[in-house]
C-alpha cells in the first residue's frame, strides 16, 4: 500500500496496524516481553536481547505477553508460503536449507517478528511457511541469487501474503 507523503504519521501508524491483525492496534507497554521466544517490546520495537532478557525476567513489573509472530505460528497463520520443487532441492537440500536457515537467523536478528514457522517436506516437494509476506519474498530472491532457477511470485491483492514458487 503506497501512503501518500503528505498523511500525517499518526495517520500512516493508524494504516499500518489495520493491515495486520496481530498488531497490537495501541501501543504495548515498554519492556514487554514474549512468553514463548522472549523477543522485548520497547520503544515501539521488537527485538532479541539475551542479555536485556536476563536483566528483566525477575522484574516484578514486566508485561508478559506472546508477541504477533507467536500468535501467527500457534494459529497456523502465515504470511508467505515458499514452495521448492525440482531435481536440484534433491541433490542440494541440506544446502538450501542451510541457506534458508541462515536467511530466517538474519531476518529474526534485525526483527524478530519475521521468521520461518514451520518447514513442510510433501514428497519431493519443501513448504516453508512465514510470518512475512516480505521473507517469503526474501527467501525466492536468495534462492535465485544462489542456485539460478525460476521464481514466480504471486501477491494477494491486499499485500498481506505472498506466494513464491522456486523451481530448478
Amino acid at each position: 500500500m503506497k501512503i501518500p507523503k503528505d498523511v500525517s504519521k499518526f495517520a500512516r501508524d493508524k494504516i499500518h496496524a489495520e493491515n495486520d491483525p496481530y498488531l497490537p492496534k495501541k501501543g504495548l507497554v515498554d519492556y514487554s516481553i514474549c512468553k514463548d521466544c522472549n523477543a522485548i517490546y520497547h520503544n515501539k520495537k521488537w527485538f532479541l536481547d539475551a542479555k536485556l532478557y536476563e536483566q528483566k525476567k525477575s522484574l516484578k513489573d514486566i508485561n508478559w505477553i506472546e508477541c504477533p509472530a507467536c500468535k501467527k505460528t500457534k494459529e497456523n497463520v502465515p504470511s508467505g508460503i515458499v514452495t521448492l520443487k525440482g531435481e536440484f532441492l534433491q541433490q542440494h537440500k541440506q544446502e538450501i536449507l542451510n541457506l534458508i536457515k541462515n536467511e530466517d537467523d538474519r531476518s529474526k536478528n534485525f526483527n524478530p517478528l519475521k521468521r520461518i514457522m514451520k518447514i513442510d517436506e510433501k514428497g519431493g516437494e519443501i513448504e516453508i511457511f512465514t510470518t512475512s509476506a516480505k521473507l517469503a519474498q526474501r527467501i525466492g530472491t536468495i534462492l535465485h541469487k544462489a542456485y539460478n532457477g525460476e521464481v514466480d511470485y504471486k501477491k494477494h491483492e491486499n499485500a498481506k501474503f505472498m506466494r513464491v514458487a522456486w523451481t530448478r
